[in-house]
């Protein structure tokens, strides 16, 4: 193994000491003393040193080769002077105390090595993370769930050209090369890429269970891809998932296609209007995927000793959910609805839905798909009630109607996320899961996000400074506004209450409701039985002559609606503006003026009985 010397340095902030000697920690974890630098320091910490044109030997070649690729170096600084705080984590004064982290360094599984092969298309985040030794931070990546075996998944692979054979539409097919054309999957990747090698960590346990499955085997052939693998707890808490760290082959090849996966929204409404569904999920479904063999050489997992290579879809590649999404769509397609590996088979009568799932099966079975039963009932069981994707329906009573998942409503209501954002300190990292609770909760239960804009404002600019930011920035704590705060408080007595949704619109005649704006004025007219029964127009002046025109459409509209007088019966509006009609189908908008009006809108349309 070529082991490559650099002088790397890191500026010490608390001021120059005397003298310093650089130590630099081998993949063996000895060390050398290097010449004595300047009154500038490295202190345990990953760096960068330039780009290496000496044409030497990268690690694993067997030949030389110019590289142009950053060599990360693990560097031991010296102790810092008396009085100086060890913030970044100073070693100390104490030269028995180096020799024991060096001690220490060698017994870290997968060993501390010099990765000359960095690739550029890998950030600069993979190989970063939290210290966990004292005086340095160990790359790359996380720890695996300590005592969690992973989970056991099913040997069953599926008939991939079978299931093709099924696809009328061809929207499978289209994504079926990325599994068994070794040539078409090439193509898509950047030739230049390749080469990289990123160990993981503690999932030398977990080897002898992928190849037992066959998940993975070791690699007999160099990978073209060495990538980070590490595991997930599951929700029963009791076993974990594996996941790929596939971001260097993600960033090297061509983003997938779209994934076919249905609105929320569109879903909820196609199953309200049945009567009866049967609902499964495959067996770890996308390990039923196989992969050719030479395709595999792209999914290689750096593991200590032998790496290994992946047989089957992984969690962490970007074209996985879609070609799952696609795959489940070809079985349900004119029988029901699918969501990923959720399978949602439909019925206006029992009789249509039992004939339904009986199609269905005979689809699972020609492709060897391996489904079971969800939610606890029977495999094959037609119901009126259950709970999928995290929504309740209850399609028996006189109006179908749905609400969020109640035992999910529970964990976001009471969870220890909620209660650090309503305190107003909260890290990045449970805000994001907060408003993604928000954003879920909004979408089950039709309440338009607009009533939210300053929840909305506040984590558009949390998630633009947190673009590109380094992993422990998430865990960094941040102060909630007030304004946030209470509308976040709205929202959880909402979905604490967790009401029921029922469908049904408004018959299609009564009032009409004509709106428009120009750049410099606006109307709105009211019309009912033909003709018209009142009207509004103005000029924009001042600062809001200056406005964007979708704001100003926005405009007339809140205008018409809560001005004029409405008379009785089903009532709808008219807008000619595709922004504008946009924002009121999503029940939010982008900017938060726009969010202003159409909350104003939306309130006085809903105590007037007006269809928007």
């Amino acid at each position: 193994m070529a082991v490559t010397w650099t002088r790397a340095w890191w500026r010490w902030t608390g001021g120059p000491t005397t003298r310093p000697v650089e130590r630099v920690v081998r993949v063996d974890g000895r060390s050398r003393a290097d010449e004595p630098g300047d009154e500038r320091q490295a202190f345990g910490r990953w760096v960068r040193k330039r780009p290496r044109v000496d044409g030497g030997k990268r690690r694993g070649d067997g030949c030389g080769r110019r590289s142009l690729s950053p060599t990360w170096v693990l560097a031991v600084g010296r102790p810092q002077p008396a009085g100086r705080g060890g913030r970044v984590g100073g070693v100390g004064r104490d030269a028995s105390r180096l020799a024991g982290l060096q001690r220490r360094l060698q017994g870290i599984a997968g060993g501390l090595a010099v990765y000359d092969e960095a690739p550029d298309n890998v950030s600069s985040s993979t190989y970063s993370s939290t210290p966990s030794l004292p005086g340095c931070r160990v790359a790359p990546g996380r720890r695996a769930d300590a005592g969690l075996p992973l989970a056991r998944v099913t040997s069953n692979r599926i008939d991939v050209e079978a299931l093709a054979a099924m696809d009328g539409v061809g929207r499978f097919r289209e994504v079926l090369p990325m599994l068994v054309d070794p040539v078409a999957f090439a193509g898509l990747v950047d030739g230049a890429a390749g080469g990289c090698r990123v160990p993981s960590r503690g999932m030398e346990r977990h080897r002898d269970a992928m190849r037992s499955c066959g998940v993975a085997s070791d690699a007999h052939v160099r990978p073209v891809f060495a990538m980070k693998a590490f595991t997930t707890p599951k929700k029963d808490g009791r076993t974990s998932r594996l996941v790929l760290d596939a971001r260097p082959l993600n960033d090297a090849m061509y983003g997938p296609p779209s994934m076919d996966l249905p609105n929320i929204r569109d879903f909820i409404n196609e199953v309200k209007r049945h009567r009866f569904a049967m609902q499964c999920d495959g067996v770890s479904y996308f390990y039923q995927f196989p992969i050719h063999a030479s395709i595999s050489r792209y999914f290689g997992i750096g593991m200590k000793g032998c790496d290994m290579l992946l047989h089957v879809l992984c969690m962490g590649w970007s074209w996985a959910p879609c070609i799952a999404q696609r795959a489940s769509n070809v079985l349900v397609r004119d029988l029901g609805l699918a969501w990923v590996d959720n399978f949602l088979v439909l019925g206006g009568s029992l009789d249509e839905a039992q004939r339904n799932v009986a199609v269905f099966r005979e689809r699972t079975q020609a492709a060897r798909v391996e489904v079971r039963a969800e939610g606890g009932g029977a495999l094959w069981e037609v119901c009126s009630r259950f709970v999928c994707v995290g929504v309740e329906f209850d399609l028996a009573a006189e109006t179908q109607r749905h609400r969020l998942d109640p035992s999910w409503a529970e964990r976001w209501v009471d969870g220890s996320g909620m209660t650090a954002v309503l305190s107003g300190r909260a890290t990045a990292r449970q805000f994001a899961e907060v408003f993604g609770g928000a954003v879920w909760a909004t979408d089950i239960l039709a309440i338009p996000r607009c009533h939210f804009a300053a929840l909305l404002s506040f984590a558009g600019r949390l998630g633009g400074r947190m673009v590109g930011a380094a992993a422990h920035s998430w865990d960094e704590v941040i102060d909630v506004p007030p304004s946030t705060r209470r509308e976040l408080g709205a929202l959880r007595k909402t979905v604490q209450g967790n009401p029921w949704v029922v469908g049904g619109t408004a018959e299609d005649s009564g009032s009409v409701l004509w709106t428009d704006a120009s750049s410099w004025a606006w109307a709105a007219l009211l019309e009912a039985e033909g003709r018209l029964v009142d009207g509004r127009q103005g000029v924009f002046a001042g600062p809001d002559a200056g406005a964007h025109i979708n704001l100003k459409e926005m405009w007339a509209l809140a205008e018409g609606v809560v001005r004029l007088c409405w008379a009785p019966g089903a009532q709808r509006c008219r807008v000619d503006n595709a922004a504008v009609v946009g924002a009121v189908a999503k029940g939010s908008s982008s900017s938060y003026a726009a969010n202003r009006l159409l909350s104003r809108t939306i309130r006085a349309a809903d105590r007037r009985k007006i269809v928007l």
